[in-house]
């Protein structure tokens, strides 16, 4: 799956982005549901003010339950005849209202926690329609050094992080920071000499938290950068498991994918133990400060059961959210570093966007083409069209041939404004093609490829994909002008038999068939075939010709021959090599001439060796 220019097998990854830029971009996407999110704030602190006075209760209740002096008491009752009852229903009943605090506290999250699911997949929903969109605009030689599987790997496992991360983080986050500012003023309100004992770990926490931290977003960065890398591998190794047998390369495949699976497995390992590793520590430290919380609430002035126990369930609520900073911190790390990819490839260089009144009705085109001194290359130091100069007026049929390298396909790409010039202009009657808008232009022409694009569904959908309006008697009329018609009644199903992805479930000649079909159906003014009947029987190839002969009439037609044999009877051929054109004329006067197209025509048919028979195969 090599791409014009040499391939595009590559990492995908760039260097890091600044973490501020980054955080910034992702809160940007909360904007469409800021609402919901403030209001999930707002209930998430109500339920930390709950969860706060839960311990206050329960620290009156105790002081006042352990005091012998009936008159701050409520609890006990002395009768007349000297009998102390314990007042049993008021007991429960300020018991219950603590209860209640627990309850309306536990609704509150699983509320909080339904809106949040709804935030998450909604923001996924956004991301992933910004990657779609920004991969609908991105040049042609993006997908050139791109491995497929890493975009994949983008638009779906780091988009899933993000979303699957998004609960995590903003509930546990907004829950933590409620629970620590109101547990740290109610120890405060409580006993300040105490608070000062238990808020004193914050700092040794932080001191050990925060460097582990630091390394676990690089491991977490490199795991995502592998993750698509071998991502991009076994797409590769998937779609060429054909080759790969023919060649009986299955163990070497096997042992690199072992490999580049090994480094991911090791960098997953290293990233998820610095981020596992803080949660433990941090316990281990604040389980210090409950010792030193006990220690002080039972030697300083006014301590005693009644402190402890309501301090032990602060200083819980206060560490909690330290404890919980290592699960933060790891979730946070793999997030920015899936966001980075994803911006990475949002910031991506775009295509040149269609100039303003560009214009869009193309159905009174007669289809002359002309190239003024073109000049294009796929990398500055590789030039291939120097100095281009063609005219090909309405109607004709020019044929391209030339070895590989020599531009026949770059030169139709630019055509369809796959990739844009370097100087020069392209005209389409007389109107340079970059003042046409690219749907109009790409509308009115029509290519059949040597690798045919199928899609997952029905025949019929594929056969009116360029024009979805075609009528069922039209679709048929297409086929049966392709040769198709027979086979396609074969089928399950007929017009309405499903084929699977990339159509593996017919063979390469019926595939070849319907993507003619496709091209018939969608009337152009202008047709690219490229060896379009490469992959059919002699016998059917020359059915299709003659479809194709006819599909020709009055349009502007280039052929990019592979088959010599083919073009002998195309009005014009025209021959490049490397990225000119050397020879013009049809095949009897090139032939007369005795020049590059008669070598190569000579090396193909007559065995002869001066063009080189490595050099007939053309791209």
């Amino acid at each position: 799956m090599a791409g014009p220019h040499g391939g595009r097998r590559g990492s995908g990854y760039k260097l890091q982005k600044p973490r501020k830029e980054t955080i910034n971009r992702l809160l940007k996407y909360f904007k469409p549901v800021a609402g919901k999110l403030i209001f999930v704030m707002i209930i998430v602190t109500i339920s930390a003010i709950l969860l706060v006075l839960g311990p206050v209760y329960l620290g009156d209740i105790i002081t006042k339950a352990n005091s012998t002096d009936f008159a701050v008491n409520p609890y006990l009752q002395l009768g007349a005849d000297g009998i102390i009852t314990v007042l049993w229903p008021k007991l429960m009943l300020n018991f219950g209202i603590i209860i209640v605090f627990y309850i309306v506290n536990a609704l509150i999250m699983w509320l909080a926690d339904w809106i949040i699911i709804g935030i998450s997949s909604e923001y996924a929903y956004n991301l992933r329609k910004d990657i779609k969109e920004k991969l609908d605009r991105v040049p042609l030689s993006y997908y050139d050094h791109t491995p497929f599987g890493d975009i994949l790997s983008r638009g779906t496992n780091d988009t899933q992080t993000i979303s699957d991360s998004i609960q995590t983080i903003v509930v546990a986050t907004i829950k933590s920071l409620g629970m620590l500012v109101a547990s740290v003023i109610a120890m405060f309100v409580i006993s300040w000499r105490l608070a000062f004992i238990a808020v004193a770990i914050v700092p040794i926490a932080l001191l050990f938290a925060i460097p582990i931290s630091l390394v676990s977003q690089r491991q977490f960065i490199k795991y995502h950068a592998q993750l698509g890398e071998v991502e991009g591998y076994a797409e590769e190794a998937i779609s060429g498991y054909t080759v790969i047998k023919l060649f009986n390369k299955e163990a070497d495949v096997l042992e690199t994918f072992d490999d580049k699976n090994y480094l991911l497995q090791r960098t997953e390992y290293k990233a998820q133990f610095f981020g596992s590793v803080i949660y433990p520590l941090m316990r281990s430290i604040t389980n210090f400060g409950y010792v030193a919380v006990v220690i002080g609430g039972a030697t300083l002035p006014g301590g005693g059961i009644g402190l402890i126990v309501p301090f032990l369930m602060f200083l819980r609520m206060y560490t909690q959210p330290i404890q919980e900073l290592g699960n933060i911190v790891s979730t946070f790390q793999s997030t920015i570093a899936a966001a980075e990819r994803i911006f990475f490839l949002l910031d991506e260089e775009e295509i040149v966007a269609d100039k303003e009144g560009a214009i869009t009705d193309l159905s009174n085109v007669k289809g002359c083409v002309n190239f003024e001194h073109v000049a294009f290359s796929y990398s500055e130091d590789k030039p291939l069209i120097t100095d281009m100069n063609l005219n090909v007026n309405p109607g004709d049929s020019v044929a391209i041939v030339g070895p590989t390298g020599a531009g026949k396909t770059t030169l139709v790409n630019l055509v369809m404004r796959f990739y844009e010039i370097n100087e020069g202009t392209i005209k389409l009657d007389g109107v340079d093609l970059r003042d046409y808008s690219r749907g109009a232009l790409r509308r009115s022409v029509g290519m059949v490829l040597q690798d045919t694009w199928l899609f997952h569904g029905s025949i019929k959908n594929n056969i009116k994909y360029g024009r979805t309006d075609a009528t069922d008697e039209e679709i048929i009329a297409a086929a049966k002008a392709a040769h198709a018609h027979h086979f396609i009644q074969t089928l399950p199903g007929g017009y309405d038999f499903v084929l699977n992805e990339d159509g593996t479930n017919i063979s390469q000649g019926q595939r070849q068939l319907l993507t003619i079909a496709r091209a018939m159906i969608s009337e152009p003014r202008i047709l690219i075939l490229d060896e379009a009947t490469s992959n059919v029987d002699t016998r059917t190839e020359l059915l299709v010709q003659e479809a194709m002969n006819k599909l020709m009439e009055g349009r502007t037609s280039f052929i990019i021959a592979h088959r010599l044999s083919t073009i002998k009877n195309a009005k014009t051929i025209m021959v490049m090599n490397n990225g000119d054109i050397v020879e013009v004329g049809n095949h009897a006067q090139l032939m007369a001439r005795k020049g590059f197209y008669a070598d190569m025509y000579n090396a193909q048919f007559l065995g002869t060796t001066d063009y080189g028979a490595a050099e007939v195969i053309t791209d």
